[in-house]
């Protein structure tokens, strides 16, 4: 198939970034990432996805494959915005560690000093913030629970599962002391999300965007705190992906996570999720984690640096980032996945080739690890 045709083929949009100077791709990159996306069964007329391929400063490659929303048919381009589930950790984290530099709390600070609902597992072994953020806790898993109240009608949020920890407490104990193991636990971060708001005066959503969002200059970027958090209204050219899972039995797409007015969620949980953004804005914090923006840079050395529990083993999480080596002490990459209710996410920065790759989609059967390994080869073979 030939790039004229591949490019009728998938409904697509490539848009520039300010903050990034264009490097544009050769017609040949261009045709062999279509023929990638080709082979791995995305179409126009199914959900999809949008990658973007960024070097030191230069915009290599953007471009959306498939459709943002089935009823509308509305396509997926650079500018869709896209739940970015547990990719929305590195925010979190960042959060955190911001006010950790401004001398509001410390990593090291018990976690009960803002939460005091969480009981007390055990007496001699708090529970820090640090484990937290590199899932060493020992806590249960929030999506466990059952029938916790709403303290209001529409939907349940953070506030609602805090005290379930305490109620639940026989039936859900801490799994293991802290320190002793890393286990990826959403909860440690919806409770993140509440230290957050406590330490700062402010809703998690406001905070993100008056102290990470905008001072990057990601316009295109909230957290769907609430409905009224959703901006009422897209700027022309801008839409919003509906997150679809794969429904053997009827051979259907069915949508399965959107926002308000496409979809009406009853469960709205911060700080492991619901950061929405695009392409333009992913590419815009790629170039502020690289130069060392928002955190100190001894602080950000700190969140990519592989952790270890107490009794020193090492694991491939640091705070609040995904870290990847063959020997912990030579990095060769870092970054995070997600994966939530029809949105697969990730965001990889390679060092030692030194580009970053991020991709977005709106489909439950993306792959994401095949197609890094696919055009992380295309990558090397252009530049």
């Amino acid at each position: 198939m030939n790039f004229f045709k591949l490019t009728t083929l998938f409904l697509l949009t490539t848009v520039g970034i300010s903050t990034a100077k264009d490097l544009h791709p050769s017609a040949a990159l261009t045709t062999a990432i279509d023929k990638l996306v080709a082979k791995n069964g995305y179409t126009a007329d199914e959900p999809g996805l949008a990658i973007l391929i960024q070097k030191p400063g230069k915009l290599v490659f953007t471009k959306g494959y498939g459709l943002a929303n089935l009823e509308s048919k509305q396509p997926i381009t650079p500018r869709t915005q896209f739940e970015l589930a547990s990719v929305s950790k590195t925010f979190t984290a960042t959060a955190t560690l911001l006010l950790q530099d401004r001398g509001l709390l410390s990593i090291t600070d018990d976690v009960r000093k803002y939460l005091p609902e969480l009981p007390v597992y055990q007496p001699n072994a708090p529970i820090h913030i640090r484990d937290l953020l590199c899932h060493t806790s020992g806590l249960p898993e929030y999506f466990d629970f059952t029938k916790v109240p709403k303290h209001i009608e529409a939907y349940r949020n953070n506030v609602d599962f805090l005290p379930m920890f305490a109620k639940v407490q026989e039936d859900f104990p801490q799994e293991y002391k802290p320190g002793e193991k890393h286990v990826y636990t959403n909860s440690n971060y919806l409770l993140l999300a509440l230290i957050v708001e406590r330490v700062s005066k402010k809703p998690f959503s406001q905070f993100l965007h008056d102290e990470i969002f905008a001072p990057v200059g990601m316009e295109n970027t909230f957290v769907f705190q609430s409905p009224a958090s959703v901006p009422a209204s897209l700027a022309p050219g801008y839409n919003r992906a509906i997150g679809y899972e794969w429904k053997k039995h009827k051979e259907v797409w069915a949508p399965s996570w959107g926002t308000p007015p496409d979809r009406h969620e009853k469960e709205i949980i911060v700080g492991d999720g619901d950061v929405w953004t695009n392409l333009e804005d992913m590419a815009k914090w790629d170039l502020a984690v690289r130069a060392e923006k928002i955190l100190k840079p001894e602080t950000w050395k700190l969140a990519i640096t592989p952790a270890t529990t107490r009794k020193g083993t090492t694991f491939n999480y640091g705070l609040g980032w995904m870290c990847y080596y063959d020997d912990p002490k030579a990095l060769f990459g870092y970054g995070h996945e997600g994966s939530w209710s029809g949105f697969i996410t990730s965001y990889y920065r390679y060092l030692t080739s030194d580009f970053t790759l991020v991709i977005l989609s709106n489909r439950d059967d993306t792959d994401t690890d095949k197609l890094w390994e696919g055009v992380s080869k295309l990558i090397d073979k252009e530049f």
